[in-house]
């Protein structure tokens, strides 16, 4: 899944390359995923997207937005390849959803999992109920006391470990995080020396201030790295940062006690740990 080092990367690399280009037509690709999502019938998107040009493209969290004058089509929680293609370059050979430009230059989207591409007009996404709520690491809303007050109001800190806060979304709780992921998260509760069993009510004042920075220490080097290594920017290109913890490093030792990463699962999917340094 895109998770936020992915979706700013990417929003930036549109931006760079999309913004002043005209959308000539819309298309299904020749793939289909029953858990693709689309707000409006395919004729809309068809109807509506051609002769609209790129203003600028940008990202909250997990999400991604391109503006379309009096429009915005918008990537919501979701995963897969949204690939940039110059003029004369053949798309890939499969793809669920494509956009053609007028100089001959097209945008692939390929997805993975699940997910949604919304295409709202501007009153829409204004008034979107509940939609891409909660606080972004790295912004100037993100500090230790809203973070600490957070972990307080999560509505299942008593039955869930740490790692649900860390991932929840706006489904869950509206007063969340937004922009982390079960991959990224890993690394952050392995640098804030916390199992991902711990529960939130449990975390002192002092892991709450660790666990803060390396939050944003952990983001900030995912985002200038071009992202995760298993994932592709808008060119195809793979991230470079490399976790520390995933299934690649199961087994190895801990950089700092020695002792072998572990694989556990926990709500729903696997964990990465180190037994000895994450309490």
């Amino acid at each position: 899944m895109i998770e936020m080092p992915e979706a700013t990367t990417i929003a930036r690399q549109m931006n760079e390359t999309l913004t002043g280009k005209t959308i000539a037509k819309f298309e299904r690709g020749n793939k289909t995923h029953k858990f693709l999502w689309l707000n409006r019938p395919d004729e809309e998107y068809a109807l509506i997207l051609p002769g609209l040009s790129v203003t600028g493209a940008s990202s909250f969290g997990r999400s991604i937005y391109l503006h379309l004058e009096d429009y915005m089509l918008w990537w919501s929680d979701t995963g897969g390849k949204l690939l940039y293609h110059a003029p004369g370059e053949k798309p890939p050979k499969d793809y669920h959803l494509g956009w053609e430009f007028t100089d001959g230059s097209s945008l692939t989207f390929a997805m993975q999992m699940w997910g949604g591409v919304k295409l709202l007009d501007q009153s829409e996404f204004d008034e979107r109920p509940n939609e891409d709520v909660g606080i972004e690491p790295l912004s100037s809303e993100f500090t230790v006391e809203s973070f600490s007050k957070m972990l307080d109001e999560y509505p299942e800190k008593t039955s869930k470990g740490i790692k649900g806060f860390l991932v929840a979304t706006r489904y869950v709780t509206p007063n969340c995080l937004h922009g982390l992921g079960n991959a990224i998260v890993q690394d952050i509760l392995f640098h804030g020396e916390i199992s991902p069993k711990r529960k939130a009510m449990e975390i002192s004042p002092d892991e709450r201030k660790k666990l803060f920075e390396v939050i944003n220490s952990t983001v900030a080097e995912a985002i200038q790295l071009g992202g995760r290594y298993d994932e592709v920017d808008h060119f195809g290109n793979p991230g470079g940062y490399i976790r520390l913890m995933d299934s690649k490093t199961t087994g190895t030792p801990c950089i700092h006690c020695g002792m072998d990463i572990q694989k556990i699962s926990y709500l729903g999917g696997a964990c990465y740990l180190c037994p000895s340094c994450q309490k």
